[in-house]
């Protein structure tokens, strides 16, 4: 199951190189923002397949990037480079999916611990992003 989805990760990340954002679509972004209007520190996980978390949110490596403090907003990353959400969610089933976590809670349970279990998972196609204005906002 793994095997298959690092296989379909790394299909998405080859169509990303050898196409341009241009080709079929009228508009492009190549942002995202994911904006915390809780009173509570959060973090998110996000990706192009449902249930593949595959990194931890609050490791050192990842912390800077995928914590968001209360009130404040961040651009949402997936790992790669990006000209072209509409492009790179067509390639990858049509959806991005966001996962949202208590900061204190993953801290001090570990992120084996409470991955299956966000506050809030987002399941979002670009037609819905567009309406948004390519902002999610939590809660």
């Amino acid at each position: 199951m793994i095997k298959t989805n690092f296989v379909n990760l790394i299909i998405v990340v080859i169509i990303l190189f050898t196409t341009t954002c241009g080709k079929g679509f009228d508009d492009c972004h190549d942002s995202m923002y994911l904006e915390n209007k809780s009173s509570s520190t959060i973090y998110y996980a996000s990706t192009l397949k449902d249930g593949f978390l595959n990194y931890d949110p609050s490791s050192p490596t990842h912390a800077t990037d995928y914590k968001i403090e209360a009130g404040k907003t961040r651009k949402i990353r997936i790992g790669i480079t990006l000209s072209c959400w509409e492009q790179v969610m067509k390639s990858a089933e049509g959806y991005i999916y966001i996962y949202v976590y208590d900061a204190v809670r993953l801290e001090a349970e570990g992120w084996s611990n409470v991955k299956d279990k966000p506050l809030k998972k987002y399941s979002l196609k670009t037609n819905q992003l567009s309406e948004m204005e390519w902002r999610v906002t939590y809660p």
